[in-house]
């Protein structure tokens, strides 16, 4: 005699178990979709360029044109970048590096004087956010905004009050950023501290 398996072969469920599953299913798919309309969730697709399009061909070959050069620029800049933190790095400035940065550093400081509001008086700081990430806005602004970023230290502890975050994302902006360090407070702490 064959032994049988314990377990059953069959897919039979009773109709009251079939129709809880479906049930319960289309609840879930319900929930889901509500909870998904409070958040906005809906992405819309990009339909695409329709197929009775005239210069549909054209209008795909530009397109493609268009990326290929995108990621040209973007591979272009990297390399720029690289070897740009490669001469910072060595400590490597030519001397026509030297006058662009004096060259927009003026331009920069007599531009900086002119920005006004729109009702003619210059804007400051109308609106204070005091959370991390509109500080972090902001130091990007003044970053992108300065040539010359000086970071002011604390004689007393100036490993405390440095800011390496800050320092790498300066280094990263470009060869034409410089970063100054400054100690200050100097007169409260001993010689001998100072030249360490």
């Amino acid at each position: 005699m064959v032994k049988r398996s314990k377990k059953s072969k069959s897919k039979r469920v009773p109709l009251k178990k079939k129709y809880k599953i479906i049930r319960k299913v289309k609840e879930h798919h319900k929930k889901k979709a509500k909870e998904a309309k409070k958040l906005n969730l809906k992405v819309e697709k990009d339909p695409g360029i329709p197929n009775d399009w005239p210069f549909k061909e054209q209008e795909l070959k530009a397109l493609e044109a268009r990326r290929a050069r995108a990621m040209e620029e973007l591979e272009q800049k990297k390399a720029y970048r690289k070897e740009s933190a490669q001469k910072r790095k060595l400590g490597l400035l030519e001397d026509d590096d030297i006058s662009k940065l004096a060259d927009t550093s003026l331009a920069k400081e007599q531009n900086f004087g002119e920005e006004k509001d729109g009702d003619g008086s210059i804007q400051i700081g109308k609106h204070r956010d005091n959370s991390g990430r509109a500080f972090y806005k902001e130091l990007v602004k003044v970053i992108e905004a300065s040539d010359v970023i000086l970071e002011v230290l604390d004689a007393r502890d100036p490993l405390g009050t440095r800011c390496l975050d800050m320092e790498k994302m300066v280094m990263q902006w470009g060869p034409d950023k410089r970063l100054v360090l400054l100690l200050n407070k100097i007169d409260l702490v001993p010689r001998e501290a100072v030249e360490k």
